[in-house]
């Protein structure tokens, strides 16, 4: 998924949000019967607050996610249950859930999820004095490469599958996707109902008028294309975000814990390609190791994955259509917007191209 260009001011799900010591005080005595010693602001990321909790006569370490205003209610229980799922069937180290509220109609306001805290850093950080990972030699990259594939081993191999894509519920069956799409019970479907959501977007929202009419007519031309079936796509547990920034390591660069599970469900395992695994598959010596260890462990990969190019440039496809990071702009007329707009666009044209050209 693209990132947002730095000079762009999002109206996240984030904004104007806060949670005190006071009300996480209140928090943990309520439903947990703890008593508040230690309380600090973590790194935030998008989609939520995080906080670092200690308690009194308690050796154990926490974190309080405070949940975005979007997707409510599905995105923290899919988050609870897929982690729920993970310690059921696997042995990779991950936080344990201690209590959480899916409804934001709560005495807080908010929906809230209570994590143990795994022990070390981040191995990727937007601070450049805790970032991690562009310090590190390839020999230790391709140590914790090994590390991080033993655990995608134990996704692929201990989590039972599911001929349906989504998300899971609470009751461990699959449901709607964090969006509530689905589930679906086919790639197509699953596919198409995410190009209507893009165009949904596209059409309502004005920011993307300068260049509505070109990209519809860029998806007329993709709807005629005649696009193989691709049930022959399994589908596996993925985290569908399993980038260096959700490994947390301890100072021998040992992972010791996988966060943020909040994305996680039963897809097509093409997907977690084009999620997951950055930065390491921008350096081409280290995404060749990765595949490399993945394959021996019996693991498809882009390299093995049937028809994974035409998979790539219809997901690139989708992505482009309506940018997400245009989106909820509290500075819609910057001049970075419009080249964002013309460069999805003429990105969307030259994807339809590839797309059929491929086919032939």
């Amino acid at each position: 998924m693209a990132s947002c260009p730095k000079e762009l001011e999002r109206n996240g799900p984030t904004i104007g949000m806060s949670f005190t010591d006071e009300q996480a005080g209140k928090l943990f005595y309520r439903y947990l019967n703890k008593k508040l010693n230690w309380f600090e602001s973590g790194e935030s990321g998008l989609n939520n607050l995080l906080f670092f909790v200690e308690c009194e006569n308690d050796e154990n370490k926490y974190v309080l996610k405070i949940c975005g205003r979007s997707c409510p209610k599905v995105k923290t229980e899919s988050e609870v249950a897929a982690i729920n799922i993970v310690h059921k069937y696997t042995k990779i180290p991950l936080p344990k859930v201690i209590a959480y509220s899916s409804d934001n109609n709560n005495e807080f306001g908010v929906e809230w999820i209570v994590m143990t805290r795994s022990r070390g850093k981040p191995l990727r950080s937007s601070s450049k004095t805790n970032d991690i990972w562009p310090d590190l030699s390839i020999d230790q990259q391709k140590l914790i490469i090994n590390q991080l594939v033993q655990y995608v081993s134990q996704f692929y191999n201990n989590i039972p599958r599911s001929n349906i894509i989504g998300n899971y519920k609470l009751n461990g069956e699959i449901g709607s996707d964090s969006v509530k799409m689905g589930p679906w019970n086919n790639y197509k479907d699953f596919y198409n109902d995410r190009l209507k959501c893009q165009i949904s977007i596209l059409i309502n929202q004005s920011i993307f008028e300068p260049v509505r009419d070109d990209i519809m007519e860029s998806i007329k031309q993709f709807k005629r294309i005649n696009l193989p079936s691709f049930d022959y796509i399994r589908n596996v547990f993925t985290h569908n975000d399993l980038g260096v920034q959700n490994l947390i390591v301890d100072d021998d660069y040992k992972i010791t814990g996988i966060v943020d599970w909040e994305w996680a469900g039963s897809y097509p395992i093409s997907e977690e390609y084009f999620r997951s695994y950055k930065p390491i598959i921008y350096n081409d010596q280290l995404k060749n190791y990765l595949y490399d260890q993945l394959e021996k462990h019996n693991i498809p990969t882009p390299k093995t994955i049937e028809n994974f190019s035409l998979l790539q440039k219809m997901s690139d496809f989708l992505q482009s259509i309506a940018p997400w990071y245009l989106t909820d702009l509290s500075n819609p007329e910057h001049p970075t917007v419009e080249k964002e707009l013309f460069k999805a666009r003429d990105k969307v044209r030259t994807l339809v191209q590839q797309i059929r050209q491929e086919l032939k």
